[in-house]
């Protein structure tokens, strides 16, 4: 990820360094070699962010279907102890209680581990947004720029 920032950064500091032209309205010579060289290292590494975004976001899936998986194996438990403790009135009632609130728990469990994951996958791919859009931007001025030379 910083790899992408530095090459970014290299980028803008051609065109801000790069000798003015006079008479040619503002336009900047840079070595095109170079500016196409780091062009080309930012489209190796993209490759390899969006391949992280989408493991990200298949550990995402994976919490949450572990953590449905245990959701549900609390209410077996619960409706396992529920249907041996049957047989006594007062029984019955501690083991509902029980039994909701081991239900309650993993429910609640479940549904902060796929908040905890939503958030994170979101923070992941909005950071890869602004670095893509960044990365494009700064193509688009290289490209513009060069197009004015």
């Amino acid at each position: 990820m910083m790899e992408i920032y530095r090459l970014l950064d290299e980028l803008e500091m051609m065109i801000k360094e790069g000798k003015k032209m006079p008479l040619s309205g503002g336009k900047t010579l840079i070595e095109s070699n170079i500016f196409l060289d780091r062009l080309d290292r930012i489209r190796a590494i993209l490759p390899e962010e969006l391949e992280q975004a989408r493991l990200i976001i298949s550990e995402k899936e994976r919490i949450y279907q572990e953590a449905c998986a245990k959701a549900d194996e609390y209410v077996k438990e619960s409706q396992n102890h529920a249907a041996r403790m049957l047989d006594e009135n007062e029984i019955t009632k501690n083991a509902m209680q029980v039994a909701e609130e081991i239900v309650a728990k993993a429910q609640k469990t479940a549904e902060e581990i796929q908040r905890e994951a939503d958030e994170y996958a979101e923070s992941v791919l909005t950071h890869m947004e602004i670095v893509l859009r960044k990365g494009l931007e700064a193509i688009s001025r290289g490209k513009e720029e060069l197009r004015k030379s």
